[in-house]
Protein backbone atom coordinates (compact mmCIF):
# COMPACT_ATOMS: atom_id res chain seq x y z
CA UNK A 1 0.00 0.00 0.00
CA UNK A 2 2.84 2.36 1.19
CA UNK A 3 4.73 1.89 -2.57
CA UNK A 4 1.26 2.31 -4.50
CA UNK A 5 0.77 5.31 -2.30
CA UNK A 6 4.29 6.67 -3.47
CA UNK A 7 3.36 5.41 -6.85
CA UNK A 8 -0.22 7.28 -7.13
CA UNK A 9 1.81 10.76 -5.94
CA UNK A 10 5.01 10.56 -8.15
CA UNK A 11 2.74 10.17 -11.34
CA UNK A 12 0.50 13.11 -10.44
CA UNK A 13 3.88 14.87 -9.66
CA UNK A 14 5.24 13.79 -13.01
CA UNK A 15 2.50 14.76 -14.87
CA UNK A 16 1.84 18.20 -13.66
CA UNK A 17 6.06 18.40 -14.55
CA UNK A 18 5.46 17.54 -17.56
CA UNK A 19 2.63 19.99 -18.59
CA UNK A 20 4.62 22.50 -16.96
CA UNK A 21 7.98 21.63 -19.08
CA UNK A 22 5.80 21.67 -22.33
CA UNK A 23 4.73 24.64 -21.26
CA UNK A 24 7.34 26.60 -20.29
CA UNK A 25 9.09 25.49 -23.63
CA UNK A 26 6.55 27.19 -25.33
CA UNK A 27 5.53 23.96 -27.53
CA UNK A 28 2.01 22.94 -28.10
CA UNK A 29 2.62 19.44 -26.98
CA UNK A 30 1.55 20.29 -23.53
CA UNK A 31 -0.43 16.67 -23.78
CA UNK A 32 2.12 15.02 -25.11
CA UNK A 33 4.53 16.30 -22.30
CA UNK A 34 1.74 15.57 -19.29
CA UNK A 35 1.31 12.30 -20.75
CA UNK A 36 4.96 11.48 -20.81
CA UNK A 37 5.38 12.81 -17.46
CA UNK A 38 2.66 10.36 -16.67
CA UNK A 39 4.44 7.18 -17.82
CA UNK A 40 7.88 8.25 -16.26
CA UNK A 41 6.34 8.55 -12.88
CA UNK A 42 4.31 5.26 -12.68
CA UNK A 43 8.15 3.62 -13.78
CA UNK A 44 10.19 5.72 -11.62
CA UNK A 45 7.28 5.68 -8.60
CA UNK A 46 7.15 2.32 -8.12
CA UNK A 47 10.64 1.74 -8.02
CA UNK A 48 11.25 4.85 -5.75
CA UNK A 49 8.65 3.16 -3.61
CA UNK A 50 9.75 -0.30 -3.31
CA UNK A 51 13.52 1.18 -2.94
CA UNK A 52 11.77 3.37 0.35
CA UNK A 53 9.66 0.77 1.91
CA UNK A 54 12.90 -1.84 1.72
CA UNK A 55 14.98 0.79 3.51
CA UNK A 56 11.68 1.62 6.57
CA UNK A 57 11.23 -2.05 6.46
CA UNK A 58 14.84 -2.37 8.30
CA UNK A 59 13.97 -0.48 11.27
CA UNK A 60 10.40 -2.59 11.32
CA UNK A 61 11.62 -5.58 11.31
CA UNK A 62 13.38 -5.01 14.36
CA UNK A 63 9.93 -4.20 16.09
CA UNK A 64 8.93 -7.35 17.04
CA UNK A 65 5.62 -6.64 18.91
CA UNK A 66 2.79 -3.57 18.88
CA UNK A 67 0.96 -1.89 21.62
CA UNK A 68 -1.79 0.70 22.04
CA UNK A 69 1.58 2.74 23.47
CA UNK A 70 3.21 2.19 20.16
CA UNK A 71 0.46 3.34 18.12
CA UNK A 72 -0.30 6.51 20.05
CA UNK A 73 3.33 7.44 19.63
CA UNK A 74 3.38 6.52 16.36
CA UNK A 75 0.82 8.89 15.26
CA UNK A 76 2.33 11.31 17.01
CA UNK A 77 5.70 10.90 15.03
CA UNK A 78 3.46 10.78 12.12
CA UNK A 79 1.89 14.33 12.52
CA UNK A 80 4.98 15.62 13.58
CA UNK A 81 6.41 14.38 10.35
CA UNK A 82 3.87 15.85 7.53
CA UNK A 83 4.06 18.94 9.65
CA UNK A 84 7.77 19.03 9.13
CA UNK A 85 7.10 18.70 6.04
CA UNK A 86 5.11 21.30 5.23
CA UNK A 87 7.55 23.50 6.60
CA UNK A 88 10.45 22.08 4.58
CA UNK A 89 8.37 22.25 0.78
CA UNK A 90 5.69 24.38 1.36
CA UNK A 91 8.23 27.72 0.32
CA UNK A 92 9.35 25.87 -2.70
CA UNK A 93 6.04 24.60 -3.46
CA UNK A 94 4.71 28.60 -3.33
CA UNK A 95 7.05 29.04 -6.29
CA UNK A 96 5.73 26.19 -8.81
CA UNK A 97 1.77 25.79 -10.11
CA UNK A 98 -0.89 24.73 -8.29
CA UNK A 99 -1.26 20.85 -9.80
CA UNK A 100 2.77 20.82 -8.96
CA UNK A 101 2.45 22.32 -5.50
CA UNK A 102 0.15 20.09 -4.69
CA UNK A 103 1.89 16.77 -5.16
CA UNK A 104 4.99 17.89 -4.32
CA UNK A 105 3.52 19.01 -1.11
CA UNK A 106 1.09 15.40 -0.85
CA UNK A 107 4.25 13.21 -1.68
CA UNK A 108 7.09 14.97 1.11
CA UNK A 109 3.77 14.82 4.03
CA UNK A 110 3.56 11.15 2.90
CA UNK A 111 7.05 10.24 3.61
CA UNK A 112 8.02 12.69 6.35
CA UNK A 113 4.40 11.20 8.21
CA UNK A 114 5.24 7.22 7.30
CA UNK A 115 8.89 8.21 8.85
CA UNK A 116 7.82 9.76 11.53
CA UNK A 117 5.17 6.64 12.69
CA UNK A 118 8.07 4.20 12.30
CA UNK A 119 10.93 6.03 13.85
CA UNK A 120 9.06 7.67 16.75
CA UNK A 121 6.54 3.96 17.20
CA UNK A 122 9.92 2.04 18.24
CA UNK A 123 10.42 4.84 21.51
CA UNK A 124 6.99 4.82 21.88
CA UNK A 125 6.85 4.41 26.00
CA UNK A 126 9.93 6.46 25.99
CA UNK A 127 8.08 9.06 23.79
CA UNK A 128 4.79 9.15 25.86
CA UNK A 129 6.81 9.54 28.90
CA UNK A 130 9.16 12.96 28.27
CA UNK A 131 5.68 14.29 26.83
CA UNK A 132 4.02 13.97 29.93
CA UNK A 133 1.12 11.98 28.54
CA UNK A 134 1.51 8.56 30.28
CA UNK A 135 3.26 7.26 33.52
CA UNK A 136 4.40 3.84 33.85
CA UNK A 137 2.73 1.43 34.43
CA UNK A 138 -1.07 2.93 32.70
CA UNK A 139 0.71 2.14 29.18
CA UNK A 140 3.98 -0.68 28.70
CA UNK A 141 6.29 -1.35 26.43
CA UNK A 142 7.99 -3.97 28.10
CA UNK A 143 7.60 -7.36 29.59
CA UNK A 144 7.33 -7.85 33.37
CA UNK A 145 10.52 -8.01 35.32
CA UNK A 146 12.47 -7.70 38.63
CA UNK A 147 12.35 -3.55 38.14
CA UNK A 148 8.49 -2.96 37.98
CA UNK A 149 5.57 -3.23 41.07
CA UNK A 150 3.23 -5.17 42.30
CA UNK A 151 -0.45 -5.17 41.74
CA UNK A 152 -2.11 -6.00 45.22
CA UNK A 153 -5.96 -6.50 45.55
CA UNK A 154 -8.19 -5.99 48.90
CA UNK A 155 -6.78 -9.16 50.71
CA UNK A 156 -3.28 -7.61 51.06
CA UNK A 157 -4.30 -4.30 51.30
CA UNK A 158 -6.33 -5.31 54.52
CA UNK A 159 -3.27 -7.57 55.68
CA UNK A 160 -1.13 -6.01 58.40
CA UNK A 161 1.65 -6.71 57.55
CA UNK A 162 1.77 -4.87 54.39
CA UNK A 163 3.38 -2.02 56.05
CA UNK A 164 5.96 -3.62 58.59
CA UNK A 165 7.01 -5.50 55.48
CA UNK A 166 7.33 -2.34 53.09
CA UNK A 167 9.19 -0.54 56.23
CA UNK A 168 11.64 -3.43 56.13
CA UNK A 169 12.24 -2.88 52.46
CA UNK A 170 11.18 -6.72 51.91
CA UNK A 171 8.59 -4.96 49.44
CA UNK A 172 10.67 -2.49 47.60
CA UNK A 173 9.13 -2.53 44.22
CA UNK A 174 5.98 0.41 43.09
CA UNK A 175 2.60 -1.05 44.61
CA UNK A 176 -0.46 -0.50 42.35
CA UNK A 177 -3.88 -0.57 43.70
CA UNK A 178 -7.00 -0.37 41.13
CA UNK A 179 -9.66 2.53 41.57
CA UNK A 180 -12.20 -0.87 42.12
CA UNK A 181 -9.82 -2.57 44.53
CA UNK A 182 -10.06 0.62 46.75
CA UNK A 183 -13.98 0.61 45.96
CA UNK A 184 -14.48 -2.84 47.73
CA UNK A 185 -11.68 -2.06 50.55
CA UNK A 186 -14.02 0.92 51.21
CA UNK A 187 -17.37 -0.96 51.28
CA UNK A 188 -15.49 -3.45 53.72
CA UNK A 189 -14.78 -0.27 55.40
CA UNK A 190 -18.63 0.44 56.04
CA UNK A 191 -19.40 -3.36 56.75
CA UNK A 192 -21.79 -4.51 60.21
CA UNK A 193 -19.06 -7.04 60.26
CA UNK A 194 -16.75 -5.66 62.96
CA UNK A 195 -14.03 -7.67 62.27
CA UNK A 196 -14.26 -6.80 58.62
CA UNK A 197 -14.97 -3.21 59.22
CA UNK A 198 -11.80 -3.07 61.33
CA UNK A 199 -8.76 -4.75 59.34
CA UNK A 200 -10.53 -2.49 56.07
CA UNK A 201 -10.15 0.98 57.87
CA UNK A 202 -6.65 -0.39 58.99
CA UNK A 203 -5.70 -1.29 55.32
CA UNK A 204 -7.11 2.37 54.14
CA UNK A 205 -4.65 3.82 57.15
CA UNK A 206 -1.85 1.80 55.69
CA UNK A 207 -2.08 2.77 52.48
CA UNK A 208 -2.17 6.27 53.71
CA UNK A 209 1.02 5.86 55.86
CA UNK A 210 2.62 4.54 52.53
CA UNK A 211 2.03 7.40 50.73
CA UNK A 212 3.00 9.78 53.29
CA UNK A 213 6.24 7.81 54.08
CA UNK A 214 7.66 7.54 50.67
CA UNK A 215 9.86 3.96 51.70
CA UNK A 216 7.74 2.69 48.26
CA UNK A 217 5.74 4.87 45.57
CA UNK A 218 1.99 3.86 45.69
CA UNK A 219 0.04 4.48 42.59
CA UNK A 220 -3.74 4.66 42.20
CA UNK A 221 -5.13 3.41 39.03
CA UNK A 222 -7.79 4.40 37.01
CA UNK A 223 -7.81 1.45 34.71
CA UNK A 224 -11.45 -0.06 34.47
CA UNK A 225 -12.35 -3.98 32.87
CA UNK A 226 -15.88 -3.24 32.20
CA UNK A 227 -16.25 -6.22 30.22
CA UNK A 228 -15.89 -8.47 33.87
CA UNK A 229 -17.81 -7.77 36.75
CA UNK A 230 -15.72 -9.86 39.28
CA UNK A 231 -13.09 -8.10 40.94
CA UNK A 232 -10.53 -10.97 41.47
CA UNK A 233 -11.50 -11.30 37.17
CA UNK A 234 -10.88 -7.90 36.92
CA UNK A 235 -7.41 -7.97 38.70
CA UNK A 236 -6.29 -10.92 36.71
CA UNK A 237 -6.66 -9.10 33.71
CA UNK A 238 -5.50 -5.58 34.33
CA UNK A 239 -2.32 -7.60 35.52
CA UNK A 240 -2.30 -9.02 32.05
CA UNK A 241 -2.68 -6.12 30.72
CA UNK A 242 0.07 -4.27 32.39
CA UNK A 243 2.03 -7.31 32.70
CA UNK A 244 2.59 -6.86 36.07
CA UNK A 245 3.18 -9.36 39.29
CA UNK A 246 0.27 -9.94 41.49
CA UNK A 247 0.17 -9.63 45.29
CA UNK A 248 -2.56 -11.52 46.65
CA UNK A 249 -3.59 -13.51 50.38
CA UNK A 250 -6.23 -15.55 48.19
CA UNK A 251 -5.28 -19.06 47.44
CA UNK A 252 -7.65 -19.53 44.43
CA UNK A 253 -7.16 -16.20 43.02
CA UNK A 254 -3.20 -16.94 43.21
CA UNK A 255 -4.01 -20.19 41.77
CA UNK A 256 -6.82 -19.28 38.91
CA UNK A 257 -3.88 -16.01 37.50
CA UNK A 258 -1.10 -18.43 37.30
CA UNK A 259 -3.04 -20.68 35.30
CA UNK A 260 -3.49 -17.37 33.09
CA UNK A 261 0.11 -16.92 33.13
CA UNK A 262 0.22 -13.95 35.82
CA UNK A 263 3.08 -14.16 38.49
CA UNK A 264 1.79 -13.98 41.41
CA UNK A 265 3.26 -13.36 45.40
CA UNK A 266 1.47 -14.55 48.67
CA UNK A 267 2.25 -11.86 51.18
CA UNK A 268 0.67 -14.20 53.98
CA UNK A 269 3.11 -16.80 53.06
CA UNK A 270 6.36 -14.07 52.22
CA UNK A 271 5.18 -12.50 56.45
CA UNK A 272 4.92 -16.11 58.05
CA UNK A 273 8.53 -17.01 56.64
CA UNK A 274 10.07 -13.53 58.56
CA UNK A 275 7.42 -14.02 61.64
CA UNK A 276 8.98 -15.45 64.77
CA UNK A 277 6.90 -18.29 65.28
CA UNK A 278 4.20 -18.82 68.03
CA UNK A 279 4.24 -22.01 69.66
CA UNK A 280 2.24 -23.70 72.92
CA UNK A 281 3.46 -21.55 76.16
CA UNK A 282 4.21 -18.90 74.17
CA UNK A 283 2.36 -15.11 74.99
CA UNK A 284 0.20 -12.57 72.90
CA UNK A 285 -1.56 -9.84 73.65
CA UNK A 286 -5.25 -9.35 71.71
CA UNK A 287 -8.42 -7.73 71.84
CA UNK A 288 -11.12 -9.98 71.21
CA UNK A 289 -13.79 -8.12 68.84
CA UNK A 290 -16.52 -11.16 68.38
CA UNK A 291 -18.02 -14.38 70.05
CA UNK A 292 -16.84 -17.82 68.61
CA UNK A 293 -18.58 -20.18 66.80
CA UNK A 294 -19.14 -22.35 70.18
CA UNK A 295 -20.95 -21.86 73.02
CA UNK A 296 -18.17 -19.04 75.36
CA UNK A 297 -15.90 -18.52 72.76
CA UNK A 298 -13.93 -15.40 72.14
CA UNK A 299 -12.17 -14.72 68.84
CA UNK A 300 -9.59 -11.73 68.22
CA UNK A 301 -6.71 -11.24 65.17
CA UNK A 302 -3.10 -10.99 65.68
CA UNK A 303 -1.53 -7.80 63.22
CA UNK A 304 -0.67 -10.69 60.62
CA UNK A 305 -4.33 -11.65 60.56
CA UNK A 306 -3.78 -14.66 62.34
CA UNK A 307 -7.20 -15.68 64.65
CA UNK A 308 -6.91 -16.71 68.16
CA UNK A 309 -9.65 -18.27 69.73
CA UNK A 310 -10.50 -17.97 73.31
CA UNK A 311 -12.70 -20.45 75.20
CA UNK A 312 -14.16 -18.72 78.39
CA UNK A 313 -13.48 -15.64 76.61
CA UNK A 314 -17.08 -14.19 75.91
CA UNK A 315 -17.07 -11.77 78.60
CA UNK A 316 -13.83 -10.20 77.11
CA UNK A 317 -15.38 -9.49 73.49
CA UNK A 318 -15.42 -5.85 73.10
CA UNK A 319 -12.88 -4.96 75.75
CA UNK A 320 -9.45 -3.73 75.77
CA UNK A 321 -6.55 -5.91 74.58
CA UNK A 322 -5.68 -8.87 77.10
CA UNK A 323 -2.57 -11.13 77.58
CA UNK A 324 -3.08 -14.58 76.44
CA UNK A 325 -1.47 -17.80 76.71
CA UNK A 326 -1.09 -20.09 73.22
CA UNK A 327 -2.14 -23.73 74.39
CA UNK A 328 -2.41 -25.05 70.73
CA UNK A 329 -1.49 -23.91 67.18
CA UNK A 330 -3.33 -25.37 64.07
CA UNK A 331 -1.99 -24.42 60.62
CA UNK A 332 -4.62 -23.97 58.21
CA UNK A 333 -4.34 -22.69 54.84
CA UNK A 334 -5.33 -19.46 55.38
CA UNK A 335 -2.90 -18.59 58.62
CA UNK A 336 -2.76 -19.41 61.76
CA UNK A 337 -4.81 -20.75 64.07
CA UNK A 338 -4.29 -20.35 67.76
CA UNK A 339 -6.35 -21.25 70.37
CA UNK A 340 -5.44 -19.40 73.79
CA UNK A 341 -6.92 -18.90 77.20
CA UNK A 342 -6.47 -15.96 79.72
CA UNK A 343 -3.27 -15.61 81.38
CA UNK A 344 -3.69 -15.70 85.05
CA UNK A 345 0.26 -15.37 86.28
Amino acid sequence: MFVEGVRLFVVVLGTAAGFWAARSLGTDSQGLGGMLGCLLGYVSGGAFGRVLDKALGVVEKRVDRRSPARFVAGTLGAIAGSTLALVLVLPAALLVPVPFAVSMVGLASWIFGYVGYRIVARQSEAVLELLGLSTRPLVRAQPFDARDGLLVDSSVVMDGQLLPLTRAGVLSGDLMVARFVLDEVQGFADSPDDVKRRRARRGLETLDSLRQEGDVRLFVLDDEVPEIAEVDGKLIALARRLQLRLLTNDGPLARNAQLQGVPTTNLRKLAQELTPSIGPGDYVRVALTREGKETGQGVGHLDDGSMVVVNDGQELVGGPEVMLQVTAVVPTAAGRLLFARPDTS
